[in-house]
């Protein structure tokens, strides 16, 4: 769909928009915001969602069901106005390894289906969440440089899905002329409603968890000097409607903060929000990651005017002050840079 299409929608209110992984980390925390700008959501995710998501009365119609299947698809993309796709496998870097083929074949999948239907159904307005893990190996993630090598070992599996459906988003343009699609790229994203099970969870949850469980001594996978560009969900969420109305048929964009925290830092800062003060142990045989991770921001700032509100410390407090009230959990495993 042309941009002059749809330039003069009003992208929120009175609109129906559809949130694919709404149960998960950006999708809790996207759909109050637009449900307070007057949207409708029709919110999908694999499962029924818990007791204290939206219901219907405030505005939120859910589907639980699987986008791997084609006809699910279609079905939740008809009648919609705008799209937020947030839904796909993530985990650790050890789980992105030993379920490769899962990683690879279901994020591709659904993925796929969902952008075909939403294609099919005329849906005006589309972001695709996809990940900085779609770069090579670099000192600085910048959008123009991902094709230049393959991407790190660690994350292939899910960089190359990530990859594969920027590119149907490409055809889409030279075949049909879309260009009412944005692509984001965030970083290491975290917060509320995040999942803090130490076996799957990203590196941030999964301290905070394993922090708030009292172990002692903390075992930390690698040496503690890998570099990571961390984001609170709250300025993603800003990214994405920035995106939404914003950056449609710009091409892909980097959300996150800019700068490099090693991961000895961000255990320190997980440390003094919980309050606790273990022997850490540095387990440099484990599978740490690349080096450095850290998006340039240049064209967020340029084309969305993205620029994050909450700074690492300051996200990881809140974190954790909402998983003492809401989630704890017992900790058991170990956690690298992600």
């Amino acid at each position: 769909m042309p941009l002059d299409a749809i330039k003069d929608l009003n992208p929120y209110a009175g609109k129906t928009i559809l949130v694919t992984g709404a149960t998960g980390l950006y999708g809790r925390a996207l759909i109050p915001r637009l449900l307070a700008s007057g949207a409708r959501v029709r919110a999908v995710s694999t499962r029924r969602p818990p007791q204290d998501f939206p219901s219907p009365t405030e505005g939120v119609e859910h589907f639980a069901g699987d986008l791997a299947d084609r006809c699910f698809a279609d079905r939740v993309a008809e009648g919609a106005d705008g799209l937020f796709h947030l839904a796909g496998r993530r985990g650790s870097i050890s789980i992105q390894i030993a379920r490769g083929a899962t990683m690879l074949a279901d994020n591709t999948l659904v993925c796929m289906n969902t952008l075909e239907a939403a294609r099919r159904a005329r849906v005006a307005r589309i972001v695709y969440t996809s990940t900085v893990s779609v770069y090579p190996p670099m000192e600085v993630y910048r959008e123009d440089l991902t094709w230049t090598a393959n991407p790190h070992p660690g994350n292939e599996y899910v960089a190359w899905s990530k990859r594969i459906v920027e590119k149907l988003i490409e055809a889409y343009r030279i075949e049909y002329g879309m260009e009412n699609i944005a692509i984001v790229r965030p970083v290491n994203t975290f917060g509320p409603h995040d999942d803090f099970d130490p076996k799957t969870a990203l590196v941030v949850p999964a301290l905070i968890a394993r922090a708030l469980s009292g172990e002692d001594p903390f075992v930390v996978w690698g040496d503690g000097s890998a570099v990571r560009d961390f984001l609170y969900v709250e300025d993603a969420v800003d990214g994405l409607l920035a995106a939404y109305e914003r950056g449609l048929g710009k091409g892909p964009v980097n959300l996150g903060s800019g700068r490099g925290y090693s991961v000895r830092e961000l255990v320190g800062y997980v440390f003094a929000a919980a309050g606790v003060r273990p022997d850490v142990v540095w387990d440099a045989s484990r599978p740490a990651g690349e080096s450095r991770k850290v998006a340039d921001t240049t064209r967020a700032k340029d084309i969305l005017g993205f620029a994050p509100r909450v700074g690492l410390e300051e996200g990881i407090r809140r974190t954790i002050d909402w998983y003492r009230a809401n989630a704890r959990q017992p900790a058991k495993a170990g956690a690298g840079a992600g």
